[in-house]
């Protein structure tokens, strides 16, 4: 707001983020350009060690990508993933890569909390080289977004590059990613979300449905 009247031209990455900014008093020309994903980066080899770890070892593996920080809301993803391991998938793990980085208090809740759940096989990986990421994305049979703000939200768009299916809170630019595509959900009940999520992972039918949404909406973030 304290720009608004500066500024002579914005260029928001959203039509979400475009919003935000009329709402804030801008008058000026604001024009929407999707972040555009250098798709042939993630061709690259993935980093080696993970993938012998972790790939192919008959856990269900969740992954998250994103910093640590209160607006991603890790701990309604951490909740979720307490009602899947205990009622559905004793087998599984949950994988929730990014930097922590200035967000120690929140990162040091976090683990409070999931040592009070008496959880198991919650990995934070801090801070990844792109190699590492890689391997996140190859290992991963399910993308879970629990997140209450987002002006983009560019780990969606990888996660349907690397074809996986996609659970995420309906909330800011998050639909307008996914953009029909994706599993919508408007609560953040862990028992429903634990549901839904092992409905698409072990009904093949919606699973596929859901990728091939995904696959088109991929086209639109290619630059083509």
């Amino acid at each position: 707001a304290y720009l608004a009247d500066t500024a002579e031209y914005c260029l928001a990455v959203s039509s979400y983020n475009k919003q935000q900014l009329l709402k804030a008093g801008y008058t000026c020309r604001i024009d929407v350009l999707p972040i555009l994903i250098p798709f042939r980066d993630y061709e690259k080899k993935p980093d080696g060690k993970i993938l012998g770890r972790y790939a192919d070892d008959g856990y269900t593996n969740i992954l998250f990508t994103g910093r640590i920080a209160p607006n991603k809301k890790q701990e309604d993803i951490i909740r979720m993933f307490y009602q899947y391991q205990k009622r559905y998938c004793a087998k599984s793990r949950l994988f929730l890569a990014g930097s922590y980085d200035g967000m120690e208090a929140y990162y040091e809740r976090l683990q409070e909390y999931v040592q009070k759940l008496h959880l198991k096989h919650i990995h934070f990986t801090g801070h990844i080289r792109f190699e590492e990421l890689l391997a996140y994305y190859h290992i991963a049979d399910a993308f879970v977004c629990m997140s209450e703000h987002e002006g983009f939200c560019v780990p969606l768009v990888e996660a349907m590059y690397f074809k996986l299916p996609i659970l995420a809170y309906d909330s800011t630019a998050v639909t307008e990613t996914l953009g029909g595509s994706g599993f919508l959900t408007d609560t953040k009940d862990p028992l429903v979300n634990a549901s839904v999520l092992n409905y698409i992972l072990t009904n093949d039918s919606v699973r596929q449905t859901l990728l091939e949404g995904e696959s088109k909406r991929l086209v639109h973030f290619s630059g083509s």
